[in-house]
């Protein structure tokens, strides 16, 4: 049995943007996460060493957004999809989608999503 974890709205302060404006201070992003796990003994075993850490998931992804300044929202969705595959072996696929509020006038905001592979 596989299993897809979801991160919902995992909000995060980093430097995004082209222009000057943009650059000066830090906004939020809201990412959405999904993982495929591979077969996990966690279901069977209940025991946290068998289980992908969402905690430490969280704090590794907060960590990389308050010290990144990225130009393209499509730069910070790959950042962040390589630095998920990186930290647990056992996730085969990610699909991180990363909100930009505010980046339109008549739009709540602006989203990319991509998947990335093991």
């Amino acid at each position: 049995m596989n299993f897809i974890m979801n991160i919902k709205d995992l909000k995060a302060e980093t430097i995004l943007g082209i222009f000057d404006w943009e650059k000066k201070a830090k906004r939020p992003v809201i990412l959405t996460i999904e993982l495929h796990l591979e077969k996990s003994k966690a279901g069977d075993s209940d025991d946290m060493s068998d289980a992908v850490d969402y905690a430490m998931l969280e704090e590794n992804i907060i960590k990389r957004l308050e010290a990144s300044n990225y130009n393209l929202i499509e730069r910070l969705v790959t950042d962040i999809g390589q630095l998920i595959l990186s930290l647990d072996k056992r996730i085969l696929k990610v699909t991180v989608e990363a909100d930009k509020p505010g980046a339109l006038k008549q739009a709540r905001s602006i989203s990319i999503s991509a998947t990335f592979n093991q």
